[in-house]
């Protein structure tokens, strides 16, 4: 499924990144044939040029494309991806989730203790992110776990809920 350079790799999530990013990236993509040069990704997809480097990335690392002779190209499974419908894209997804900071640690902690003080979630982010890169981060690593139907803030923001940590 992943490329073997990067199957076992942890990275941490850039902070700017969303799931839509990469998700979009992949559709693109396969509307225009699997193969596009990184110089014209910007334009296709109307993309901030500061993010769409570090959505790239994250794709690249989560098996959805590659590079190959200076082009993005989307994998086998980019196209299960963009093939699959919401319930299989984020099983699909889920199963690289172990492999991305600060997910994994955040699910580790929250199967552990079954729930997360805000301040515990913000100190995870404090440690993993610059000062100038904690808000963004804060708010989207929350995106992912939603998205991902891990974990999610409590209504009275005081709390990192589970929501589904049964097959992780």
């Amino acid at each position: 499924m992943l490329p073997k350079d990067t199957k076992n790799r942890r990275i941490l999530i850039p902070p700017d990144v969303t799931p839509d990013h990469v998700l979009g990236l992949a559709e693109i993509l396969f509307s225009l044939g699997g193969r596009i040069d990184p110089m014209y990704i910007g334009d296709a997809i109307g993309e901030d040029v500061r993010i769409l480097p570090h959505a790239i990335d994250l794709a690249e690392i989560l098996g959805i494309i590659e590079l190959s002779g200076g082009n993005v190209v989307l994998t086998d499974f980019g196209v299960r991806i963009v093939k699959g419908n919401s319930k299989v894209v984020k099983k699909l997804l889920r199963e690289n989730m172990l492999r991305l900071e600060p997910l994994a640690e955040i699910v580790m902690r929250l199967k552990k203790k079954g729930s997360m003080p805000v301040e515990e979630y913000a100190e995870i982010i404090r440690r993993n992110y610059s000062a100038n890169d904690r808000e963004k981060a804060f708010k989207n690593i929350l995106i992912w776990g939603a998205f991902l139907k891990i974990f999610r803030m409590s209504e009275d923001d005081k709390l990192v809920l589970p929501i589904d940590l049964s097959d992780i």
